[in-house]
């Protein structure tokens, strides 16, 4: 079995949520997880212990914390030698029409290409509006933002009300996720042995 970092980047915590899950889910395949928050500064281990190493970060205002990116480019040369994935947890991921989906792999390629990475899997999953978490400023940018562009919401699938906290995140599309994971890896240690 392998020894899986899990590394994420979360404003909210429900990339934090969504983390713990898929790391429950890995260690029931008898695989050996770690989870390492990058906001904390202390605890950034070296991808290079790691059999495989999935990346989760969020979106906020259209891109993913710095963080994330900032560890895969850190550590690009080891990320090219193991088993790699990059999670994006987003509202974008949630929406309910193609235009929306089609923001959230942008908001994907964007963070793949600025980091200059190409794992072996990319996945989006739903996230969760967290408005009772919220700084007063950012919940006064996101009510701005919900009456200006109260159109372009609507046309992304967003829901109407975004004072209201909410989880979309699909539960099941995570477990599929960390499936075709699981499944990767042990093909590639039958690949390694055979």
């Amino acid at each position: 079995m392998s020894f899986i970092l899990i590394a994420f980047a979360t404003d909210e915590g429900q990339t934090a949520k969504v983390a713990r899950a898929l790391a429950d889910q890995l260690r029931d395949f008898g695989h050996t997880v770690r989870l390492s928050d990058l906001q904390d500064r202390a605890d950034r281990p070296d991808p290079g212990l790691y059999d495989a190493v999935i990346v989760a970060a969020s979106v906020h205002a259209g891109r993913h914390q710095k963080r994330a990116s900032r560890f895969v480019r850190q550590h690009r040369d080891a990320l090219v030698q193991r088993a790699t994935a990059f999670l994006s947890v987003s509202m974008s991921a949630a929406s309910t029409t193609d235009a929306g989906r089609q923001m959230a792999d942008e908001q994907v390629q964007v963070f793949l290409r600025d980091a200059r990475w190409q794992p072996q899997q990319v996945g989006t999953i739903a996230g969760a509006l967290r408005f009772s978490r919220l700084s007063w400023v950012r919940r006064g940018i996101t009510l701005l933002l919900a009456k200006v562009f109260r159109k372009e919401l609507r046309r992304l699938g967003w829901p109407e009300d975004l004072t209201r906290d909410a989880e979309f995140t699909d539960w099941d599309a995570l477990r599929r996720f960390g499936e075709r994971f699981a499944a990767g890896l042990s093909a590639g240690s039958q690949r390694a042995s055979g």
